[in-house]
């Protein structure tokens, strides 16, 4: 009976040591980026108002596309009114490059932006997104949207005579005055058409529960990777916000991007990157390091749901990208970098959660053995290199974790004491927490392997009460 339960507990070691060591090399790709080149991450140095008044600074719209669903208007006010406090310091410099453009299909929210912004220093227009409308090739959902306003564009709606930028914001996203200018500054001079910079989440940090808030702990480091292939012009992945287009770019693709098989897609963003990139190659492509805060989700049930709409999002991506004659006429080692880059990632994230579960069923067995190859001179569990590179592997996962945490909460506003023991707290929750978020990888994989094609966009909630409203909901 030992010989069998060895066995078995060797062939699950095996398993484990292999999935451990597929998830690890991704890990290495971050602290790679973390380690080597953190300077290119976030823009550290200031930029001020006389600073940009000495370069060419582009027509910059910061465009925010909504759904009007309860409690958003909250969110989208604190993102403007961070817009308004920049262009305050020099209302008639900022008034004439700087504008707020809200899309949204609730009309009574758009009376009531438009009545709260009448007198901001910047302009702060909204469109109505009419009840009727459809898009040539029946585009659904937030694409929907943001294919209206292209729309509107290009019949000259708020045209600017020069080079424009569109900087995408999430209802929830804030850049502040700071980042805003550094972004100005970096625009002025960017050779890219399509930029992104990196996301950190500390809005109503302490609102969210303590499982999502260590989920959330997960992000920032991976957006070492995002500059990564940013920079490298392969866009394996796509923020939806903080993404930076130039508008003759967006105006030209459009949004306009159809069904998958009669269903809509909910990765409008990786859809259109990789439209972009099947039409112009790597080069439009930048990293501009200028930090947007957004919130965690209030609920594990929220943050389920999210990470399964981003797995499931860009699985329909791939499949779509597949059938584009575009695509087909890329080199074989482009394709093959493409779309085994992006499954490479799903499937790392989804194996997180059969590591777990393999971890929490052998983690007995195997610190009794480790005891009894200390005290008692048995075998080690594991050969000495084969634990060096789990034991690496393990550092890499907590010490993300640590870093991200660090990353949420420096611009946070809470005080050390408090930094202090949310970083340990979000640590300490970690493995439960990764648990959930790679279950919900793995359940949209699942589910796409099943057949399963339908979809919904539910954004995720932007208040507590909007969060609880919706569980009720179910």
């Amino acid at each position: 009976m030992a010989s069998f339960f060895d066995d078995i507990l060797t062939g699950v070691g095996i398993l484990l040591f292999a999935a451990v060591s597929f998830i690890g090399w991704r890990m290495f790709s971050y602290w790679r980026s973390f380690l080597l080149h953190w300077k290119k991450y976030r823009r550290l140095e200031s930029v001020t108002t006389e600073n940009l008044r000495s370069v060419a600074v582009p027509f910059v719209k910061i465009q925010i596309t909504t759904r009007g669903a309860a409690g958003s208007f909250e969110v989208i006010e604190r993102g403007i009114d961070n817009v308004i406090a920049l262009a305050d310091e020099a209302p008639e410099f900022y008034g004439r490059f700087l504008s707020v453009e809200v899309v949204t299909e609730s009309e009574a929210q758009g009376e009531r932006l438009l009545k709260a912004f009448a007198h901001a220093p910047v302009e702060v227009d909204v469109l109505v997104i009419p009840s009727e409308y459809q898009t040539p090739a029946g585009t659904q959902m937030k694409a929907r949207g943001l294919h209206y306003a292209v729309e509107q564009r290009r019949a000259l709606w708020n045209r600017k005579p020069g080079r424009t930028f569109i900087v995408h914001y999430d209802e929830e996203s804030v850049m502040v005055p700071g980042e805003l200018r550094k972004l100005m500054g970096c625009l002025a001079e960017t050779p890219s058409s399509i930029l992104e910079g990196p996301i950190f989440y500390p809005l109503d940090y302490l609102q969210a529960s303590p499982m999502c808030r260590s989920m959330e702990a997960n992000r920032p480091i991976g957006c070492y990777e995002c500059r990564h292939v940013m920079e490298a012009g392969t866009p394996l992945h796509l923020h939806g916000s903080n993404l930076v287009i130039e508008e003759s770019l967006e105006n030209e693709i459009g949004w306009d991007i159809g069904c998958l098989d009669g269903e809509p897609f909910i990765a409008e963003d990786y859809v259109f990157g990789m439209k972009a990139f099947t039409r112009y190659g790597g080069d439009i492509f930048g990293w501009h390091g200028c930090v947007m805060l957004e919130q965690p989700p209030f609920s594990v049930r929220s943050a389920f749901k999210q990470r399964y709409r981003w797995v499931f999002g860009v699985l329909q991506g791939l499949a779509d990208l597949k059938r584009s004659s575009r695509f087909g006429a890329l080199s074989a080692t482009t394709r093959f970098a493409l779309l085994w880059g992006t499954r490479y990632r799903i499937a790392s994230f989804a194996m997180g959660c059969v590591v777990s579960v393999l971890s929490f069923a052998v983690l007995p067995a195997f610190l009794t053995k480790t005891v009894a190859s200390i005290y008692l001179n048995q075998a080690a569990p594991l050969p000495g290199p084969a634990s060096a590179w789990l034991s690496l592997v393990g550092m890499m996962w907590i010490g993300s974790v640590f870093v991200g945490a660090w990353h949420n909460l420096a611009d946070s506003g809470l005080d050390g004491s408090t930094r202090k023991t949310e970083i340990a707290r979000a640590v300490v929750a970690a493995p439960i927490a990764g648990l959930i978020e790679s279950s919900a990888a793995l359940w949209a994989v699942l589910a796409w392997a099943r057949g399963t094609r339908r979809v919904s966009w539910v954004p995720t909630p932007k208040t507590l009460e909007a969060d609880a409203a919706q569980t009720r909901k179910g």
